[in-house]
């Protein structure tokens, strides 16, 4: 399956009949991502990570192991929120307790600071150039900062954000998405829509929800990722659901019973979510404590 080769994360091809198999395999439960695992992340390598914000560390699998392979901790950093890993393997985890984003490496065991917020990143994101996103926790904001300096270290932002790219107007943001274009999505749980901000717009475009042009219900989506085609699948957190955009508008894919629950079909607030590189979907399945994996079931594109 086509994934786009410059970037770390996973840009499946579907075809809008694509299917999932509507019964999840739960990949990690309660003991080994806590309970409320926050996000997931899998990278080219089918390499998947999550942060246990409850055990204050990022558990990490290498493709084809059913147990962590690697678990990161510092007993210096508490609650981990959002993740970012880039192409070279480098894992970038905001952190609650410090307000801090750090960089670390599951090789050298090693975690470095790279940026200091004036609140926690419920959401990282990294672009082509380098550039480091986070939607801030208080001030409803997502700022960009640059890492790209001769000693991989970044300036620390000043609280007022002054001075670097500012998106505003949200209510209450979580997870965030930059494409091949350098335009962000932004998944608006507290507006209960997701807004695209296009490169060096400071006012947003409403794609999905009750403001949008087409109008799709919400009820607080905290996940956005988009796929090859730029079509974009959203975690409909309040409705228990994922659902995908495409030519023919909006749908649901997984998590489609209309109910929360603990059953293999049914999620409970899910949170985010990563594609693997065959288009297979991993959730953060929050109040059921547990990874779930939804299995690509049929898709017409050929591979």
């Amino acid at each position: 399956m086509a994934t786009q080769p410059d970037v770390s994360y996973n840009l499946p091809k579907f075809s809008f009949c694509a299917a999932w198999n509507p019964n999840g395999i739960t990949f990690a439960g309660r003991r080994t991502v806590g309970t409320h695992p926050f996000a997931v992340f899998v990278d080219n390598n089918n390499t998947v990570y999550v942060t246990d914000q409850i055990n204050n560390r990022v558990q990490v699998w290498l493709d084809g192991t059913v147990s962590p392979t690697i678990t990161l901790e510092d007993p210096n950093l508490i609650h981990p929120l959002g993740l970012f890993v880039t192409k070279n393997g480098d894992i970038f985890v905001s952190y609650s307790s410090t307000s801090q984003v750090n960089k670390q490496s599951w090789k050298t065991r090693s975690s470095v600071p790279v940026a200091n917020f004036s609140a926690s990143c419920f959401g990282l994101f990294i672009d082509q150039n380098n550039n480091l996103y986070c939607s801030l926790s208080n001030s409803l904001q997502v700022v960009m900062v640059a890492l790209h300096n001769s000693t991989n270290m970044i300036t620390k932002v000043a609280s007022d954000v002054s001075l670097i790219p500012i998106r505003k107007n949200l209510m209450y943001h979580y997870s965030i998405f930059v494409d091949s274009a350098f335009n962000l999505c932004v998944a608006d749980c507290g507006s209960n829509i997701v807004i695209l901000f296009s490169l060096e717009q400071p006012l947003g475009k409403t794609v999905v929800g009750s403001k949008a042009a087409v109008s799709f219900a919400l009820h607080c989506p905290t996940g956005v990722v988009l796929d090859a085609d730029g079509y974009l699948f959203i975690v409909d957190s309040g409705n228990n659901r994922i659902i995908r955009s495409g030519p023919n508008g909006f749908r649901c894919v997984v998590g489609c019973t209309n109910t929360s629950g603990s059953a293999s079909n049914q999620l409970n607030s899910p949170f985010a979510l990563s594609f693997d590189s065959h288009g297979n979907i991993f959730v953060t399945d929050q109040m059921n404590s547990r990874i779930q994996k939804f299995l690509l079931a049929t898709n017409s594109v050929a591979e």
